[in-house]
């Protein structure tokens, strides 16, 4: 029952940090009510791993937290630099033939924000998106499937569908589902959360100052 409640909270719960406060509080709520929605959207991760020790009474190197070492810096380095040159090269394509609705006013409400906030906002993204879809759901359902490609694939879709209602299903399924593939594809080959999460956390932070007017 922990593990299903978790994995609820880990599919289901950044989407709903989008679509409820949208619903009660309108598409742009005053900056200290962001702020406190990113302190409880941090929660998620926070969650997560106190179901991991409290309830499944696993260690946290099930969800693949391990301690750090040179090829976690190097391993996370690699992912970034393919994340930033690299994938973009392929979903440029694919992104002008199914189009970019919902980009727009993603960026509008994000140039809004002061820069140290946008900051905040992608360093933590990185570490509970990783966290959520990375280290638990593809674990967790990989052991119930019996199927690890079974569990990822469910994740990875999960992720793609999550961010629709921030960025609009084009953007969604042309970039954020194909940067799902990438990272899910690597913390299937390295096991190492951390380096996940740095390479994520380092890319949005990125985005958020360069690409956001």
């Amino acid at each position: 029952m922990a593990t299903i409640v978790g994995l609820v909270v880990a599919l289901a719960g950044p989407p709903l940090f989008v679509v409820v406060p949208d619903l009660l509080l309108g598409a742009n709520p005053s900056l200290g009510v962001q702020v406190i929605l990113q302190f409880l959207f941090c929660g998620l991760a926070g969650f997560i791993v106190w179901v991991v020790i409290s309830r499944e009474r696993l260690p946290l190197q099930s969800i693949g937290l391990r301690r750090p070492d040179w090829s976690t810096l190097i391993s996370a380095i690699l992912i970034l630099g393919v994340s930033l040159y690299v994938l973009p090269l392929m979903t440029a394509p694919l992104l002008n033939a199914i189009g970019k609705d919902g980009l727009r006013t993603g960026i509008q409400r994000l140039a809004s924000l002061p820069v140290w906030f946008r900051t905040v906002v992608g360093a933590t993204g990185g570490i509970v998106e990783e966290t959520l879809y990375r280290g638990y759901a593809v674990e967790r359902l990989a052991t119930i499937t019996g199927r690890p490609w079974l569990g990822a694939t469910a994740s990875v879709v999960a992720f793609g569908l999550a961010h629709i209602p921030a960025w609009g299903t084009g953007f969604a399924l042309g970039a954020d589902l194909p940067f799902g593939i990438l990272m899910t594809l690597f913390y299937l080959w390295k096991r190492d959360l951390l380096a996940n999460i740095l390479a994520h956390s380092t890319a949005l932070v990125v985005e958020m100052l360069i690409a956001i007017p």
